[in-house]
């Protein structure tokens, strides 16, 4: 959805500080996107609102306030405040403000980001893990009380999604964050390694061994991006931001059992060389220049 894309924008300009390019490209995305956001919203006594959308799982139903679409959202505008100078303009006042007070749905008995306001587990799609989602690989930002307890809550549902199209890819990363190593071993196993076909290893777009009676599809990119995307963002803890490109390492790396390290010899950061390196147990990974 046109979220994601100004968020992959933004992503793309803190790591690349093409201003240039994005001028020309970028910024009427990002501009547009936020634009769109103030037209949506609906002011209540809760703050503002996102009424009838849909969110990842298609659904018969649209719903309200759906957790990913709002802290998409709320990335969006948050990222287009911060980089409109750089790029040449000013922010639009009312996009932080929109930002502040966006409803994020919220349980506040159990801090859990619930999918959407009248969220149920037992619903068309309840499995799916939308919140989760938001906080990665989309990066919402929260409390770490709320993001342990959501990641959490859909952990418990995940037996029920995987197996399914792309966010069975990031479930291992969700198990990792919450320190269970195992957990995270599994769920990659099930969430990705189980999506591969011989003879060419190529990745399908449901796990034949939960799905055997959908028909092959493939090489199915979003499950293969999601696994790329959950070894180098999710488990390194990396996210591109406006800080220094060796402050991106946001939290201790924990992987899955039996992994050691994930290394990356070779990435380009703001136009010049530099390799990744994630050890499990460390503070936080490493991105050094190598020219």
């Amino acid at each position: 959805m046109s979220l994601d894309v100004a968020v992959a924008f933004a992503q793309f300009l803190h790591a690349t500080h093409d201003w240039e390019w994005g001028n020309v490209h970028a910024w009427p995305v990002l501009r547009g996107v936020c634009e769109w956001i103030e037209s949506r919203v609906v002011e209540t006594r809760r703050g503002f609102e996102i009424h009838g959308v849909n969110g990842i799982a298609e659904r018969e139903q649209t719903v309200d306030n759906n957790a990913f679409v709002n802290m998409a959202a709320i990335r969006t505008l948050r990222e287009a405040t911060e980089l409109a100078r750089p790029l040449g303009h000013e922010p639009d006042p009312v996009w932080q403000r929109l930002a502040d007070r966006l409803v994020v749905p919220l349980d506040r008995r159990t801090r859990v980001i619930r999918n959407h306001d009248a969220y149920r587990v037992n619903e068309e799609k309840g499995e799916t893990p939308e919140a989760a989602a938001g906080l990665f690989p989309l990066g919402y930002e929260c409390e770490p009380a709320v993001e342990e307890a959501t990641y959490r809550f859909y952990l418990g549902l995940a037996d029920r999604y995987v197996g399914s199209p792309m966010l069975s890819s990031v479930l291992g990363v969700y198990a990792a964050r919450v320190g269970d190593r195992a957990r995270s071993l599994e769920l990659f196993e099930r969430g990705y390694a189980d999506f591969l076909l011989e003879p060419y290893a190529m990745t399908d777009e449901y796990s034949p061994r939960v799905f055997p009676e959908m028909p092959r599809a493939g090489p199915f990119t979003a499950n293969l991006g999601g696994f790329l995307t959950s070894c180098m963002y999710g488990l390194t803890g990396v996210r591109p931001s406006s800080r220094a490109p060796e402050e991106w390492g946001e939290r201790p790396v924990v992987l899955p059992r039996g992994w050691n390290a994930i290394e990356v010899e070779q990435i380009t950061v703001r136009g010049a060389p530099a390799r990744l390196s994630a050890r499990h147990g460390d503070d936080s990974a490493r991105i050094e220049p190598t020219g």
